[in-house]
């Protein structure tokens, strides 16, 4: 796999030292790109820089320089960086500081128990070149047993590329791109961010789209043969898919669900552009003083709302079946009948899987009745109500139009059977 080596241990550029003698080891090697970092602020920045890491070699006992004269240096570890920074690769903390289980755990928890590896630093005359060959063959090891790693790799690479060349190129239009766009979505009532970000998503995907590497490389995975699939990995795919976590100082955006009380629930679907005034007024109202009047303008919300138990009354009426039966022992015909229903086939109903009732239960549907669904909430009404979750593009877009032409329906008068038999018999 492509990518950065990032060696961040503070004694990584100290002449003479294990550390500098490593890095040079790896430095020297053809196969190897490698960056040393030798204080935790700049560990952060790369992080944050950076889109494709190869492997992150970590020291845990930083010795840092006080900026205040005279003072002692003071000795800090980087868990506070690695809790809020999320990493797409190998993390090797590499140190002579024994982690406690505690922080072992925390870390094997957040990144996973194949992507972090604790190793105790060795001294002594041939230290680096032993180390060296057994950091190299944990590297190693490591990429043969996550060969699923390999796209998203050369997809963060071509993210990056094609975002500056992207960059460039409305620069070289334009050095004021960003603020035509803003005063035209402004223009259009539009929200202004979104309009931006839609913009630029859409460059980016056709660039992404046309990259024949990137093309390459996801059909080969097509071939792979899933070995011991499992069921709940599946769901918890595609509740992931599905559903995006949101910020608690995100925006209103159109896909937000609410929750009512312990049954009901709703989903936002109250168009971006009619939500950009809204989230507008809210950026008023945290700029003005409390005791300054705005103004009592109410703005309502649309949303489709549905409870807990309509999926089982819609499954118990229409295919008279229970959740809780073992779906395993009906025979084919009955298991087909009931995995069309995820097909939203029957106009009035949408089904939704995997909906994010909680963040451990991935396999609890929901079933949204067009025919009562659309309620109108006043936002004060809602407020403290959103979940940490909505439903993302394209299936929030979907469930719109769905519902939108449910309501906008049109009979026609049925053809004769003679006039479709000579239609099919020329």
């Amino acid at each position: 796999m492509d990518g950065v080596i990032l060696f961040a241990d503070d004694d990584v550029l100290t002449a003479g030292s294990t550390e500098n003698d490593l890095f040079s080891k790896f430095n020297e090697n053809a196969n190897y790109s490698v960056l040393p970092i030798d204080s935790l602020k700049d560990l952060k920045t790369t992080l944050d820089s950076m889109s494709i890491i190869k492997v992150l070699i970590l020291d845990w006992d930083f010795k840092e320089k006080n900026l205040e004269k005279g003072m002692p240096e003071k000795s800090r570890n980087p868990m506070e960086i690695l809790s809020s920074s999320e990493i797409y690769s190998l993390i090797y903390i590499y140190s002579r500081t024994k982690l406690s289980s505690e922080i072992q755990n925390s870390l094997l928890g957040k990144f996973g128990t194949n992507k972090i590896f604790f190793n105790e630093k060795k001294s002594g005359p041939k230290a680096a070149t032993n180390e060296f060959k057994k950091i190299c063959d944990d590297i190693t090891k490591y990429e043969k047993a996550n060969k699923q790693m390999e796209v998203p790799f050369l997809w963060s690479k071509t993210i990056n590329k094609s975002a500056q060349k992207i960059f460039l190129e409305l620069e070289k239009a334009n050095e004021y791109w960003l603020q035509e766009i803003i005063k035209t979505a402004k223009e259009d009532k539009a929200d202004e961010v979104m309009e931006v970000i839609n913009i630029f998503n859409n460059l980016l995907n056709e660039s992404l789209v046309q990259n024949k590497d990137l093309r390459d490389s996801i059909n080969k995975n097509e071939k792979i043969t899933v070995k011991n699939e499992s069921k709940k990995k599946t769901a918890k795919l595609y509740q992931r898919l599905f559903y995006s976590k949101i910020l608690h100082d995100s925006p209103i955006m159109t896909g937000d669900i609410y929750k009512f009380d312990d049954n009901e629930y709703g989903i936002l679907i109250t168009p971006e552009c009619n939500l950009a005034r809204i989230n507008e007024r809210n950026y008023e109202d945290s700029e003005n003083d409390k005791n300054k009047s705005i103004g009592n303008e109410i703005f309502y919300l649309e949303f489709l709302q549905f409870s807990c138990k309509q999926i089982n009354d819609m499954l118990q009426k229409k295919h008279s079946y229970e959740i809780s039966t073992n779906f395993n022992d009906l025979n084919k015909k009955r298991k087909d009948s009931l995995r069309k229903i995820f097909n939203n086939d029957e106009p009035s109903l949408h089904i939704l899987p995997s909906f994010p009732f909680d963040e451990e239960n991935y396999n609890q549907p929901v079933c949204i009745n067009f025919k009562k669904a659309l309620i109108t909430r006043d936002k004060k009404e809602v407020e403290g109500k959103r979940t940490k979750f909505k439903l993302n593009s394209p299936y929030i877009q979907q469930l719109r139009q769905r519902f939108l032409a449910y309501f906008g329906r049109y009979g026609v008068p049925a053809v004769p059977d003679s006039l479709k038999e000579y239609n099919l018999n020329k």
